[in-house]
């Protein structure tokens, strides 16, 4: 995620915004909506279960996600009623028991829930804050796979903890709609296991009225009318995605086919109130992948775009495939490149190798942020170290971007002090272990997560030296290090 700022020597940056502040739930079972509390079957199993975690337990945010069973599979099968602001639902969810299960929760903001199954019976269900808690007929055998099916729906409202730039999750303005989850937004509009930890590949189908036009994360696989004013659209994203990275939007867009790059696919869904600016803005994006696939790799999923909303968004978000931004972004033309290239890299950086925790967040932002400053310095714009040392000094920067704390999650610090980072490293290693070690980092957790110590680990492995006193400065200590 992205947010313009001027800071020190008058160099235009991008900065973060967001903060979550997860409050634990009451244990009582107080139930939103109608319950279901008749189960279908009363054969009994083998299994003796025991509830699943309600949280997995993030220094941060200990509420998110949830324990005993791993998403492999979201169909997301959902219907925008525009006019009224309201959302019908029908998620289905392929897991994996972890353990043997007698109970588990979803993570569910706002919403009404109205049936549950698993595994074909209905389960007896209970949903408190942001908890639903789902109790099948029958315990879940460890290692065994299972459907859940919840149909829920209302009129989705924004997680309104966090930050004064935006609040989290679906957004609506009259009739259209648009997705910003970051960090834990997702429950706003689906029943979710909503951690990084948690990555899972989706079906998106979106019902909307005939007149809109409807993006997703991946690939547009299939849409027709339905014949009752509406028209439903279906996206396939096969790469495993972290909760927080889903995409949906609805309303008056252009779907841009841009070509290939490689086996990308490059599409691009701009609203047509400012298509010409964005086709603009968006057009270096080739060249963008190339420089980092020169740095990272191979771009790691089968489809990259932009998503532009007629919004006056002051961020950009790296939604997975499918990158956000606003007519603030799209009216920079040119110098909206190093936002747009920040957004890019974190489809590596952040996507798919996500944080193990929100404190690690600095292994998204840092390295984004970092991404910038070889894009400047790839097209002859000013070296890393200049951008790097033209930060130095600013008092913003005096805190650990490597334990911000839950109230900071989007400061400053995690951005530049955390580009500074990787460029203390590349200082210290030389540059030939440093992009081995950026290189690796994607190899060594594609498709998962990883944290700051891996990247300790790693870069110790790779240049041979100990680096741990480098790290303690750079991301733990207060007081910014010198370069």
């Amino acid at each position: 995620m992205t947010r313009t700022r001027a800071v020190a020597l008058g160099v235009v940056v991008a900065a973060v915004v967001g903060l979550l502040v997860w409050r634990p739930w009451a244990d009582d079972e107080t139930t939103t909506g109608p319950p279901t509390t008749t189960t279908a079957s009363t054969t009994t199993t083998s299994a003796r279960g025991e509830p699943g975690a309600p949280g997995v337990g993030d220094p941060y945010y200990p509420g998110l996600g949830n324990g005993g069973f791993d998403v492999e599979h979201y169909t997301l099968d959902l219907t925008w009623l525009a006019d009224q602001g309201v959302l019908e639902g029908v998620v289905t969810i392929d897991a994996t028991a972890t353990q043997d299960l007698s109970r588990f929760n979803l993570d569910l903001a706002g919403l009404e829930v109205r049936r549950v199954t698993v595994a074909g019976d209905v389960a007896e269900v209970a949903h408190d804050g942001r908890e639903l808690r789902i109790e099948p007929a029958d315990d879940i055998a460890e290692g065994a796979d299972f459907t859940t099916i919840v149909t829920y729906g209302g009129k989705p409202v924004p997680v309104d903890e966090g930050t004064d730039i935006f609040d989290l999750g679906w957004h609506t303005d009259g009739r259209e709609a648009y997705v910003a989850s970051e960090p834990s937004g997702a429950q706003s509009f689906f029943p979710v296991s909503d951690h990084p930890t948690d990555k899972a590949t989706y079906t998106i189908r979106v019902t909307a009225p005939e007149d809109q036009t409807v993006g997703a994360n991946g690939l547009l696989v299939s849409e027709h009318d339905t014949g009752h004013g509406t028209r439903s659209w279906t996206y396939e994203a096969s790469d495993p995605m972290a909760s927080y990275l889903v995409q949906v939007v609805i309303g008056d867009y252009e779907l841009v086919d841009a070509g290939t790059v490689g086996d990308v696919v490059i599409r691009h869904v701009l609203h047509r109130s400012l298509a010409d600016e964005a086709r603009n803005a968006v057009e270096r994006t080739a060249e963008m992948i190339d420089l980092l696939d020169d740095v990272y790799g191979p771009y790691p999923f089968e489809a990259y775009g932009v998503v532009a909303v007629d919004e006056s968004l002051a961020y950009a978000m790296e939604t997975q495939t499918l990158t956000i931004i606003g007519s603030v972004t799209t009216a920079a033309g040119r110098g909206a490149d190093q936002i747009l290239l920040h957004e890019l890299a974190h489809q590596w950086v952040g996507d798919t190798v996500s944080p193990a925790t929100w404190q690690d967040i600095w292994l998204n932002e840092g390295f984004a942020t970092y991404a910038e400053w070889l894009w400047l310095e790839r097209t002859g714009q000013g070296s890393a170290a200049d951008s790097a040392r033209e930060l130095s000094g600013s008092p913003e920067l005096d805190a650990p971007p490597g334990d911000p704390g839950p109230n900071e999650l989007f400061a400053p610090t995690v951005y530049f002090r955390g580009g500074m980072t990787l460029q203390a490293l590349r200082e210290q290693v030389g540059d030939d272990a440093f992009f081995e070690i950026l290189r690796r980092w994607i190899d060594d957790h594609r498709n998962g997560t990883a944290s700051t110590d891996d990247f300790i680990a790693l870069s110790e492995e790779v240049s041979g030296d100990d680096l741990d006193g480098l790290f303690e400065a750079w991301l733990y200590d207060d007081e910014q290090p010198a370069l």
